[in-house]
């Protein structure tokens, strides 16, 4: 049922970016933004006016290499908690260790338009550990680089040369600021909190060092970062006589409940924490949609699916009913392997494949 009612609309949205003429932004979930009356079907790929893409480029981190979709949990709406799952499902290669999945947004996205997928996408990648460099992980080279680096000329993916993308499509940005390292020291700072051992942190008047320093002082550098990516699309298209491709960046999809909502998947954190963490997706999906927008490019736009997990003004984000994303109730001191999991924050397989948001600029 939610896959039925959400996937006509969204892939509506993507064959509409398709067909206009200009940059724009493509909003998912959101009733405010959403262009026209309910949406029963998508037009058929390559009707109408506008061309469709026939090479897909896919990069990014989690988000975009579908992690959380293979484990199996089950949400148990009597215990709110998540159960079951497989912290070793098996991961299609070449690089398991990034966790792609045939879930991801972007085979569906090439699925709709009958178009060819590259996903380079990889779990944890960062602008400089994936994206323009080999990703690692202590001593470990999870894969080559999605793009490398074209203004050293070194690392350069033959993988993303010879799909000749007319379409990248790009979700990056979490991991550059260490938003796992930042619940992750927002929980300890409650667990410290509540023994009297520390003031309370992750709050708007006392962030604490961890969100200055991996955020705040951060988002510069993640800014030029987009805008250097695009540079370099434009000019390796340029460069090997190709038309220079569309690129659509996502943000992200935020199932934090903003007024603090207390429940097992919010942990030992306070809800000054979780109110606090959610603002800080919020202002990230913003600073994403403002970096991108800013570059006036017409061949770049951005999709906006921060109201994913709400659609039609239905709440499925954590602590609700139904929640569409992985929380942390996944973690169970009785089960000690189940820290090795990384699907907090993503959604299950269903819940990925009902906002297969993208749009693209013709």
């Amino acid at each position: 049922m939610r896959r039925s009612l959400l996937v006509p609309a969204v892939l509506f949205l993507l064959a509409l970016a398709v067909a206009c003429g200009n940059a724009q932004e493509v909003v998912v979930g959101a009733e405010r933004r959403r262009p026209g009356p309910e949406v029963t079907a998508p037009r058929a790929p390559g009707d109408g006016d506008g061309a469709r893409p026939t090479s897909i480029v896919q990069l990014g981190d989690s988000i975009a290499s579908g992690e959380g979709t293979l484990y199996g949990y089950e949400y148990d709406p009597h215990t709110r908690t998540w159960t079951g799952g497989n912290v070793n499902a098996v991961w299609p290669p070449p690089y398991p260790l990034c966790h792609n999945s045939p879930d991801a947004y972007g085979y569906l996205v090439a699925d709709y338009f009958g178009s060819s997928l590259a996903s380079l996408a990889c779990t944890g990648a960062t602008f400089a550990n994936g994206i323009s460099a080999p990703q690692t992980s202590g001593w470990e080279t999870l894969r080559p680089a999605q793009f490398g680096n074209w203004a050293t000329q070194t690392d350069l993916d033959q993988e993303y040369d010879g799909a000749q993308p007319d379409l990248v499509l790009v979700t990056l940005g979490a991991d550059d600021l260490q938003f796992v390292s930042i619940v992750e020291q927002c929980i300890k700072n409650g667990y410290y909190y509540y023994f009297n051992l520390a003031n309370l942190e992750c709050v708007p008047s006392n962030p604490g060092s961890t969100i200055e320093t991996d955020y705040f002082a951060f988002l510069p550098t993640l800014v030029q970062n987009y805008a250097t990516l695009v540079d370099w699309i434009e000019a390796r298209a340029t460069a090997h006589g190709l038309a220079v491709p569309k690129v659509v960046f996502t943000n992200y999809p935020n199932p934090l409940p903003g007024d603090g909502a207390k429940c097992p998947d919010t942990s030992w954190l306070y809800p000054e924490h979780t109110s606090y963490l959610s603002g800080l997706v919020d202002d990230l999906n913003g600073q994403i949609e403002a970096a991108i927008e800013g570059l006036g490019k017409a061949n770049v736009a951005v999709a906006d699916v921060s109201a994913a997990y709400t659609p039609q003004g239905v709440s499925h984000i954590w602590c609700s009913d139904d929640p569409w994303a992985y929380g942390l109730s996944i973690y169970k001191v009785s089960q000690p392997t189940s820290a090795w999991s990384q699907a907090p924050f993503h959604p299950p397989r269903w819940a990925r494949r009902a906002w297969p948001a993208t749009s693209s600029p013709s």
